[in-house]
């Protein structure tokens, strides 16, 4: 399924022209340089533009939702075991699933109605996800469905058109050009919106410390450190890069954990070890989970490119196949990074 979170393919507005990803796999192009789309997206920060009406009220959602997951981690007793039921306190109501409202939504329009409230009143999670719908219609639906002509003027593709893009575009398929103008074509009919700006809610989302958004934030400035002018600068942007990345972690959630492979990657001088690194925090991620699932978009994007995917293959098929006689070293990093992030060892230096 193409959602926003893949969002950005020709021009990742946050990231400066100039500033390429050093860590060039496959996955880059597809988490990012889309731009992370975002399963992964690449987008930088830049200046903070918060868009909440209640100073403060973004912070409070994003602490509350780090404290709910840091209880239920510490809801375990002494040796491990769940507590009996009824032995603690109720649990509290859900918050709302933005991220597979994202998923599903048919109009982004629509979509966007429905977030703008709550990003305003500086709900972190709708802003992050505000963002995510707006730049996957701000930048990828003009990948297909805008043809820039000489002087500046624009020409507004057919679907046929763009269609028949998907033959030199493998990333994303006929089925997705297609979804791609479902969801974004009212919200490009005019010039402007009343949502405000995809890069805009980026910032309230990062200003407001939501785990995802600083993960975007981090890599940004993960892809700048070989750009710096002193090593005392470089040393300076991947401080603060691994302290992003680091306070992103602090929810130990899956989806934060498999977008840090590009940062972790791009941190690393060694192509080998870059290569490996990012492999190692994708199956950390999968370790967490059952079925994997914060690599479900990953892995289909994945596919659209890789000839050699098979139907029955799942992320930890593909990264066994991928490193191939690495694979049981990567495994054990994996298996021990979860074990010092779960035992509080790990460090921002760590990254």
């Amino acid at each position: 399924m193409l959602s926003g979170e893949t969002a950005g393919v020709k021009r990742a507005s946050y990231t400066p022209v100039s500033m390429k990803p050093r860590f060039a796999t496959l996955s880059l192009l597809v988490c990012g340089a889309i731009g992370l789309g975002a399963w992964w997206w690449v987008r930088a920060p830049a200046h903070v533009s918060p868009l909440s009406e209640s100073p403060g009220a973004s912070d409070a959602v994003s602490n509350q939702a780090a404290r709910g997951a840091d209880a239920a981690k510490n809801a375990a007793t002494p040796s491990g075991t769940p507590p009996r039921p009824g032995s603690g306190p109720a649990p509290g109501p859900q918050p709302p699933d933005y991220r597979a409202q994202l998923r599903a939504a048919d109009d982004y329009w629509v979509l966007a109605e429905s977030l703008i409230g709550a990003a305003r009143q500086g709900d972190a999670a709708a802003q992050f996800y505000l963002s995510n719908a707006l730049q996957y219609c701000e930048s990828l639906y003009d990948w297909y469905f805008v043809e820039h002509l000489p002087g500046g003027a624009t020409r507004q593709r057919t679907l046929d058109e763009a269609l028949q893009l998907t033959a030199t575009r493998p990333v994303f398929t006929a089925d997705d050009v297609g979804k791609l103008q479902r969801r974004c074509q009212r919200l490009r009919a005019g010039a402007q919106t009343p949502f405000g700006t995809a890069r805009e809610w980026l910032d309230a989302a990062i200003q407001a410390r939501y785990p995802v958004a600083q993960v975007s934030a981090s890599l940004n400035k993960a892809m700048q450190v070989r750009q710096q002018p002193t090593p005392e600068a470089s040393n300076a942007v991947r401080q603060d890069a691994q302290q992003l990345a680091f306070e992103a972690l602090r929810t130990h959630d899956p989806d934060v954990m498999a977008r840090m492979g590009d940062v972790a990657a791009n941190l690393v001088s060694d192509p080998e070890e870059s290569r490996k690194v990012a492999w190692v925090w994708r199956l950390a991620a999968c370790q967490r989970e059952t079925a994997c699932d914060s690599m479900t978009d990953w892995l289909r994007l994945f596919c659209n490119i890789d000839t050699q995917c098979q139907p029955f293959e799942t992320p930890v098929d593909i990264i066994r196949r991928k490193s191939g006689n690495d694979f049981d070293e990567i495994e054990r990093r994996a298996r021990e990074l979860n074990e010092k992030i779960d035992a509080g060892t790990f460090e921002a230096g760590d990254l």
